[in-house]
Order: structure tokens, then C-alpha cells, then sequence
């Protein structure tokens, strides 16, 4: 329910055939996470959190796995269904009957232990410090962007939001050869240091009104990472007539929208949620 509370008889979780059972090692805090305290998705019940790294304690099915460390991805399809029949990227996000660590029908990673279907288990290679391996599911999520090409090496692009999944995906696809300099528009020039030399970054006025001129339908394409209502209006400034707007934020406020901007414009909205966890692990190694 929303706020929340801290739970200390929570019965041991037990896997059934074909998962799991994982000690938490570390876990990581999602903006999502905070936003289903405030009610997000109706109110959830069980235990939140969906970014972790853990340990194997115990895997009838899979007993090489015991002791392994390992990352998992969020989504439990239910491998029946219309859409886990055709496979691929499809099956891996949009289960029609999916459940979700953390969010929905599954008890998630602010626990010691969790359970997931062996399937949906990475492992983590040595070289990877646990800290570290907390970040591959934010790092997963930045780089569904690449994967869904709706970035050309030729356009200019601009991440709206300096949390941490903003960092993430400025990194992320200021590494992808692009022409132009990204530029990274936050609220506190320490974090917009962290991502170095590889942004431009830019302070971020409080609303889409006082966006500076020079920035104001800039950019081929606008990644919204802000967790924030004005996050969208915003980027549907900074985006260019018939340019393209990422979400990558969900926010349980509900926002009101002039949607004849984004006809007018004729912008184009994606969604973009959970990504690829072996390119992830890969650019931690």
C-alpha cells in the first residue's frame, strides 16, 4: 500500500521447478520503486524492489548454478501466452500474463532472500565487483535504447534528467560513435560531472517555459528520465517537429497534456522499459 512499512516475518521464499532461490547481496533503489510507495499501479502488495545482485543458495533444476552470483531480469512471462509465442524482445517485456519482481505479483529484492525462474537468471562474471553488479538492470534499461534504433549517428540528442538512470543513458549512448556531442540536461552541475567530458551538460530550468531559446526544439531526438510529470512537456520542447520523444520515466502523478503540440509537431512518442541484461553485463566487464 502507499508508504509502505518495514516487515520482519516474512516467511523464507520457496522456489518452485525451474527457479531459484537467491541471497540479496545488493540491492538498488528505483525511482519506480518510490513512485508505487505513492500509489503507483493502483497500490502494490509484497515486498518492492526489482534491481539486485545475489547469490544461488539453492536450484533443484540447475545445481551448477549454487554459489553463483547472479542479476536478474525482472519480467516472469508466463510462456503460454500469444505474445510469449512469437518470441524475442516481444515475449521478454510484454507477457500478457506476466508478473513482475517487485511490481507486480512477485515479491522483489528488499528482502534477504528472492526467488526467480532460472530463465530469467544472468550470471556475473568475476571481474565484476558486487557494487557494481547492482547496476546491471538500470544499465539494461538505458541500453534498450539502442536497441530499439530510434537513435541515428547523425541526430542530436538530449537526456533530460541527471538522476541515475539519466547518467546511465548518457553514458551509455555517448558511447554509440554519434556525431554531434550528447547533452545532458540536469538540476546539479556534481552529477552532470560524473558523466565527464563525454556530455555536454546544461542546468535545467524548473519548467519548460523558461527553457532557453537556444535549446528549444533542438534536438532529433529528447530522452526523458526525470521520474516527473513536466519531464514530458519539457522534452516536447526540446524536441524538434517531427522529432522523437523516449520515456523512460513512470511517475504515479497524473499528468494533463495539450496533445495538439504533439500533433501540430508531429512528434513521436516511444515508451522504453526493460533492456538487454548481456550488453549490460558486458559494458561492466
Amino acid at each position: 500500500d502507499a508508504g509502505g512499512e518495514l516487515r520482519q516475518d516474512v516467511p523464507m521464499p520457496q522456489p518452485s521447478q525451474g527457479e531459484a532461490l537467491v541471497r540479496v547481496l545488493r540491492a538498488g533503489i528505483c525511482n519506480t520503486d518510490l513512485e508505487l510507495l505513492k500509489g503507483y499501479k493502483g497500490g502494490y502488495r509484497g515486498v518492492l524492489g526489482h534491481e539486485f545482485v545475489g547469490e544461488v543458495v539453492s536450484c533443484a533444476s540447475s545445481p551448477e548454478l549454487i554459489g553463483r552470483r547472479v542479476c536478474g531480469e525482472l519480467n516472469v512471462s508466463c510462456g503460454s501466452c500469444s505474445i510469449c509465442a512469437r518470441g524475442g524482445t516481444l515475449a521478454r517485456n510484454h507477457c500478457t500474463r506476466r508478473r513482475v519482481l517487485g511490481i507486480v505479483n512477485w515479491d522483489g529484492t528488499y528482502a534477504q532472500f528472492l526467488t526467480l525462474p532460472v530463465a530469467n537468471l544472468h550470471i556475473v562474471p568475476d571481474s565484476i565487483p558486487t557494487a557494481a553488479a547492482a547496476f546491471v538492470e538500470p544499465l539494461a534499461a538505458a541500453c534498450r535504447i539502442v536497441e530499439q534504433r530510434v537513435i541515428k549517428a547523425e541526430d542530436r540528442v538530449c537526456v533530460l534528467g541527471d538522476g541515475k538512470l539519466g547518467l546511465l543513458i548518457a553514458e551509455v549512448l555517448a558511447r554509440q560513435q554519434m556525431a554531434t556531442k550528447l547533452t545532458l540536461l540536469g538540476r546539479h552541475q556534481a552529477k552532470g560531472d560524473l558523466v565527464g567530458s563525454l556530455v555536454e551538460f546544461a542546468l535545467a530550468p524548473l519548467t519548460s517555459s523558461d527553457l532557453d531559446e537556444g535549446l528549444r526544439g533542438a534536438f532529433d531526438v529528447v530522452v526523458d528520465a526525470t521520474g516527473s510529470v513536466e519531464g514530458l512537456k519539457m522534452a516536447a520542447a526540446l524536441a524538434r517537429a517531427m522529432g522523437t520523444i523516449v520515456l523512460k520515466s513512470t511517475c504515479a502523478c497524473q499528468a494533463t497534456l495539450d496533445t495538439s503540440h504533439f500533433v501540430v509537431h508531429e512528434q513521436i512518442i516511444v515508451g522504453s522499459r526493460c533492456g538487454p541484461f548481456p550488453e549490460a553485463i558486458s559494458l561492466l566487464e
